[in-house]
């Protein structure tokens, strides 16, 4: 404590100490003094049974000036009462309420849509997952392709034309299931891309995120679903072909976001993952993926 710089300024610590870094300071004053009188060999010498009285006045006397020279520093400062540490608190409180204050607004201007599966879906109905006031959930278990367009995209629409929001920033996590459900799911992959391109076309306030397909772990989803024919291989290569359309629309207002190479993925049944796996995607989505 009695080592903390505030604001990296070693005067502005001197005048403002609390009562107790004062004695901090004192006693580790203290143990200098003492160590320093130690290692000299004329006043290891002088300490006997003779003058050893003689030698502890020397060393009290060199406290009690080290003492004095702490609490003069500290006494200049008539509001030194409140102490370094209350200053430095001031400070973090103060930029703490500004960043608050500014991500607040960010916030309230923006609103955020996550479009998605079974995976999403567990994280909208998990009541223990706290998700900010300004996200929505379109999910939907078992969800490919085919819901993506019927139904999934006319939500997203609805929200659009009734809000008023500043920006719509869409996050969309789809194609594990057609990965299952179709021989040629690299070609689902360039349908998919089609479809983010209409609706990140539809209105000049969205930002489109599509999120990679993340990883299975195959043993237990083998296990889960005898009939399973995913493989992280293949969600490997659904996953380029996103990033390779994403770079030839080259469209500003489309991002891809790499949760597969950036999270560590805890699962039971090898496909949906544990809740401390879905906070940790969701506090992806919200700090890493969306720009706000």
């Amino acid at each position: 404590m009695a080592l903390r710089i505030c604001e990296d300024n070693f005067i502005f610590f001197l005048i403002n100490m609390k009562y107790f870094e004062v004695l901090c300071c004192f006693v580790i004053l203290f143990f200098i003094a003492l160590f320093i009188l130690i290692q000299n060999d004329r006043f290891v010498k002088k300490i006997n049974f003779n003058n050893f009285e003689k030698s502890v006045v020397v060393i009290i006397s060199i406290l009690l000036v080290g003492f004095l020279f702490f609490l003069f520093a500290w006494l200049l400062n008539t509001s030194s009462f409140n102490g370094c540490s209350c200053k430095y608190n001031e400070n973090i409180m103060y930029n703490l309420e500004e960043t608050i204050k500014t991500t607040f607004d960010s916030l309230e201007n923006n609103r955020v849509m996550i479009i998605g599966d079974s995976r999403m879906e567990y994280i909208a109905i998990d009541d223990k997952i706290v998700k900010p006031f300004n996200v929505d959930f379109i999910s939907k278990g078992g969800a490919s392709l085919e819901w993506f367009e019927d139904e999934a995209m006319k939500d997203a629409y609805n929200l659009l034309d009734n809000d008023d929001y500043l920006t719509y920033n869409i996050v969309v996590n789809m194609g594990v299931n057609d990965i299952q459900y179709t021989d040629d799911y690299l070609e689902s992959a360039d349908k998919y891309f089609n479809n983010y391109l209409k609706l990140a076309e539809y209105s000049s306030k969205i930002k489109l995120y599509i999120m990679s397909v993340n990883p299975i772990i195959e043993k237990k989803l083998n296990k889960s679903q005898p009939q399973n024919v995913r493989t992280n291989k293949k969600i490997e290569k659904f996953n380029k072909v996103l990033v390779k359309d994403i770079s030839k629309a080259d469209k500003d207002n489309i991002y891809y976001c790499d949760a597969n190479r950036n999270l560590r993925f805890g699962t039971d049944d090898g496909l949906h993952y544990t809740r401390n796996t879905n906070k940790e995607i969701l506090n992806y989505i919200i700090n890493d993926c969306v720009k706000f």
